[in-house]
């Protein structure tokens, strides 16, 4: 059933961006016909020409399609981990040798390699599916500007089409556009849209400009147009490089306003909630919510809007009846969403404790250099492979912190039969969130002392930064796992901080329960640590840790 769900609002999303990509198209082909195909009456291949427009015309709107067709191949709310030709290699030789040998095949890294190969082959088809758009476009707008005859006539126009496709592909994939950014506020459509118009028209330019130099060389090397190109005027050279980086122009604009349209319409928030009134409304209204949150797949569009609209439900009083519906007698829908919203958080923190091998560290008696670390392996090796994919969900863990922190804090008033108190939720909450900091913070550089200390204060946590090595391995790599200003980096120092507020969020709100006594000197203070801190083990580092860094949150001073 929320598999069906989220099918659908994807399958009426697509094609709300087929209906607007086919209008766009149609506007920019008028466009050019009003500028560059004034007065070609000649007719072609014994066609009246009306009809070789509208033929033209076709062919246009084809090849813009292609191009929708592949952006459906890649785009995905999460960047998709491609193979390289080392590690396909390598992981087959592996597994050939355990099936060799009968040794049990690992089947994570099994799956693992499945995924890559199919975003692979999704971005080797994009390539070739921008290609034959590109091709496709400057030889339906150009074959009523240029001559048959001209430098290979419109099959060489064509081929340096191709050569746009192919270059846009590659810098659309370098730069990670199919990667769907969700905004934090949602704005308008035709805002939304509005907005990137001036950035599209400058880099659709940009772009034009820059493919006729590497088109050019390309048609050159062909043999056909060797003797055309000695035998042309300077005039018709310059008209032709001329209308193909106006063609060029055109096609790439096509080509942005469909991504970013894709971009605007894919991350608007989808409201997974009977109509109001109806009977489903009254008895499950969180229902439909909950099962696209708990059953679709991992890192697809339908999950990242549930968790979209619970944020905004959560977030803001435009559907409070909705938010009221969570805290019911029961406490099941409340503990479930917040169940929802703690997996990704949780599966982040294993993930990052995994990737610094921290569970070795009680054998170790260099804990930082342990962490930072992994025996046996190349830092710049550990760099590239694992830390990319540890904040591939980026955007998803975001949402869910906001959301989990602002239903808890909303509960302090909203929660009229105490539910979130009773279930544990509030511990779980706040212990997830500051696990996940906690991990984080290592990642950018900074740990805490795991040595337990007496007084529970402001001053008694210790900070330390890592060690970068000697001044001659500072030169080769700027940081680890990854050097300051990377994505990586940024992501991980976003999410810090979106944690950090959230908890600030919390202590803001029960920082007067969580003290107990009125200790407020610069020695140190109580916290009703029974009712706010996890007794068990958590995801990382230790229960002293958590305390730790809670008091310096509720000194304000993290």
């Amino acid at each position: 059933m929320a598999g069906m769900v989220g099918h659908e609002v994807e399958a009426r999303r697509w094609l709300r961006c087929a209906v607007w990509q086919a209008l766009m198209s149609s506007f920019v082909w008028l466009l050019w016909e009003s500028l560059f195909s004034k007065g070609t009456s000649s007719s072609y291949f014994g066609l009246v020409p009306s009809l070789w427009t509208c033929l033209r015309f076709l062919i246009f709107q084809a090849a813009q399609h292609l191009f929708l067709l592949g952006e459906i191949l890649v785009t995905s709310p999460q960047e998709k981990p491609v193979v390289s030709p080392k590690d396909l290699v390598s992981r087959i030789l592996k597994l050939t040798w355990k099936a060799v040998i009968g040794s049990p095949l690992d089947g994570d890294a099994s799956r693992e390699l499945y995924f890559k190969i199919n975003a692979t082959r999704d971005y080797i088809l994009f390539t070739f599916l921008c290609g034959l758009s590109g091709f496709m476009s400057l030889f339906s707008l150009t074959s009523a500007t240029l001559p048959m005859k001209t430098l290979g006539g419109w099959y060489g126009m064509g081929l340096r089409g191709a050569v746009l496709g192919v270059l846009y592909a590659l810098l659309h994939s370098y730069q990670k556009n199919s990667v769907l950014s969700f905004p934090i506020i949602q704005r308008g459509l035709f805002f939304s849209f509005k907005m990137g118009i001036r950035q599209i028209s400058a880099k659709s330019v940009k772009l034009a400009l820059a493919a006729a130099p590497v088109a050019e060389l390309f048609v050159c090397v062909c043999s056909y147009s060797k003797n055309s190109i000695l035998m042309m005027h300077m005039r018709q050279m310059l008209w032709l490089q001329f209308v193909f980086v106006a063609g060029a122009f055109f096609t790439t604009l096509c080509w942005e306003l469909c991504n970013h349209l894709i971009q605007v319409i894919h991350t608007r928030r989808h409201s997974f909630a009977p109509p109001l009134g109806s009977s489903a409304a009254e008895s499950q209204p969180s229902e439909t919510l909950l099962m696209v949150l708990e059953e679709s797949a991992s890192g697809s569009l339908s999950q990242h809007l549930a968790y979209l609209d619970l944020c905004n439900v959560a977030e803001s009083n435009v559907d409070s009846w909705r938010r009221a519906a969570f805290f019911e007698e029961t406490g099941e829908t409340y503990k479930r969403v917040i169940g929802a919203c703690l997996r990704p958080l949780d599966n982040l923190s294993s993930r990052l404790a995994k990737g610094l091998e921290i569970f070795e560290s009680d054998r170790s008696g260099d804990f930082l250099r342990q962490q930072l670390q992994v025996p046996g392996v190349d830092n710049k090796g550990f760099q590239s492979g694992i830390v990319k994919d540890v904040f591939r969900d980026f955007q998803l863990c975001t949402l869910c912190a906001r959301t989990a922190v602002s239903l808890m804090a909303c509960s302090r008033l909203e929660d009229r039969y105490g539910v979130a108190q009773l279930s544990g939720s509030n511990i779980l909450v706040l212990s997830s969130l500051l696990s996940c900091l906690l991990a984080v913070e290592v990642y950018l550089g900074r740990r805490s002392s795991v040595k337990g200390i007496g007084i529970v204060g402001p001053n008694s946590i210790k900070w330390t930064v890592p060690s970068r090595g000697t001044s001659t391995e500072v030169t080769n790599w700027k940081g680890f796992p990854f050097g300051k200003g990377s994505a990586m980096h940024r992501k991980a120092y976003a999410l810090a901080d979106v944690l950090r507020t959230a908890i600030y969020q919390i202590v803001s709100v029960f920082g007067e329960e969580m003290v107990v006594g009125n200790s407020m000197s610069g020695k140190g203070f109580a916290i009703a640590e029974r009712d706010w801190l996890s007794q068990k083990n958590p995801l990382y580092g230790t229960q002293e840790m958590h305390l730790q860094k809670l008091s310096m949150f509720l000194e304000y001073r993290a």
